[in-house]
């Protein structure tokens, strides 16, 4: 079923970039659903307020801010510290609705509060498990085949309002950007399945189950160290999955490794010595397996 422009609320869409932002906004447009304007997180460290940035052709090709400049909509730049502004732009376009997805800030209470039908919040594990802000690489390294994205509402209990809906998105056999677009493509349908939802009236979203929560917050330098311990083939996946977006490392001996790329993974093979490097490349023995990387020389 298509909504007509009438039938859905009036919504902002909010984000910070990367595909969990741009192919949600992309997907729903495709399906009619427009938002009032986006909103983006501006990390830079200009001093200047919050603007209604002009339609421009933005620098970075596949960018929120150029999904936004193409499909023609309003960009609103959000700068911490400048939530006062964000407050006013949306009590003036009166929207009913937030959707966000990939934002990297908590939502103040007193932003919470005005859009009528609250915020919803696209966040990539089957929550309860793995709240916070880096849920994938957890699901990573605790070795997951499973995991999915979910549609939530947000309260100020960090990624543990209501659910909406979720699903479940396989693991196995990608890296993380493959993965991300898996699940923001799935996402997208979640918040079009929500948006018709309420045009219905048929909306119900269910307490998560807090006995089943669990939160973990950005990964420290020693979080990026992996064991030997396991099999070979299972840091070979954790790799293949992570290393793109979080510099991975070994330290073996004393020494300090930085992983480039994982080449293959034997969980029959052994190795003599624990490990053995020759020039860029690394063979590492694992309780079960012998793990062969490409590191920074």
């Amino acid at each position: 079923m298509t909504l007509s422009r009438t039938q859905i609320v009036k919504f902002v869409y909010v984000g910070q970039g990367g595909p969990l932002s741009t192919i949600p906004l992309q997907r729903l447009t495709e399906k009619g659903l427009f938002p009032e304007a986006v909103i983006i997180a501006d990390k830079s460290q200009s001093n200047s307020r919050l603007n209604l940035l002009p339609v421009q052709q933005p620098r970075l090709a596949g960018s929120l801010m150029s999904t936004a400049y193409d499909l023609g909509l309003p960009v609103i730049a959000w700068q911490r510290g400048c939530e006062a502004e964000i407050e006013a732009k949306l009590s003036a376009m009166s929207v009913d609705l937030a959707v966000m997805s990939c934002f990297p800030w908590r939502i103040t209470e007193s932003l919470l509060k005005i859009p009528t039908l609250g915020w919803w919040n696209l966040h990539p594990s089957l929550l309860p498990a793995y709240r916070g802000p880096t849920p994938l690489f957890w699901q990573a390294k605790a070795g997951e085949v499973q995991t999915g994205i979910s549609l939530h509402k947000v309260t100020a209990n960090l990624d543990g309002g209501d659910m909406i809906a979720q699903q479940e998105v396989s693991m196995r056999g990608v890296a993380a950007y493959e993965l991300e677009q898996i699940l923001a493509q799935q996402g997208a349908e979640l918040i079009e399945q929500g948006l018709l939802s309420l045009a219905n009236d048929s909306l119900q979203p269910q307490p998560q189950k807090e006995i089943e929560a669990s939160y973990q917050g950005f990964p420290s330098v020693q979080d990026r160290c992996i064991p030997t311990t396991g099999r070979a083939s299972e840091a070979h996946r954790f790799i293949i999955l992570m290393n793109t977006i979080y510099p991975l490392w070994f330290d073996l001996d004393g020494r300090q490794f930085i992983v480039v790329e994982s080449l293959n993974a034997d969980d029959e093979a052994i190795l003599k010595n624990a490990y053995h490097c020759e020039e860029e490349y690394l063979q590492i023995q694992f309780d079960i397996g012998v793990l062969t990387v490409k590191i920074k020389s």
